[in-house]
């Protein structure tokens, strides 16, 4: 497994896919997005990746900053040849907008009722 992380963050590579990981009350500036952007282009482009699960769990509609690391990550995994996108999320509304802004990749929405972390006590 490879990780490229940051405090608010996690992307790494299980198995073939890359995980990207966005928990909750997560915000990103400009420098923050393109720190993510690049942790998925790298994990994307460095051979034998062939699917995206990105874990969303944050609370609020993707800020500008966010969306456009993942937009940019969706389209690097495209030139890439990422064939599966799945955005894993507690709320099917969540996951479906999210899925619905990725271009270049046919993202699945899965829900994951039991929430997609382990809850802090």
């Amino acid at each position: 497994m490879a990780n490229v992380g940051e405090l608010e963050w996690e992307v790494r590579v299980e198995e073939g896919t890359a995980v990207v990981d966005l928990p909750r009350r997560l915000t990103l500036d400009e420098r923050g997005a393109d720190r993510l952007y690049g942790a998925i282009e790298r994990a994307v482009s460095r051979g034998g990746v062939d699917r995206v699960a990105m874990l969303v769990d944050v609370e609020h509609p993707l800020g500008d900053a966010l969306h456009d690391a993942v937009v940019r990550g969706a389209r690097a995994a495209a030139a890439s040849g990422v064939t599966e996108w799945r955005v894993v999320a507690e709320y099917e509304c969540k996951a479906t907008a999210v899925a619905r802004a990725l271009p270049a990749v046919d993202a699945a929405v899965v829900v994951d009722d039991r929430s997609i972390r382990a809850q802090p006590a």
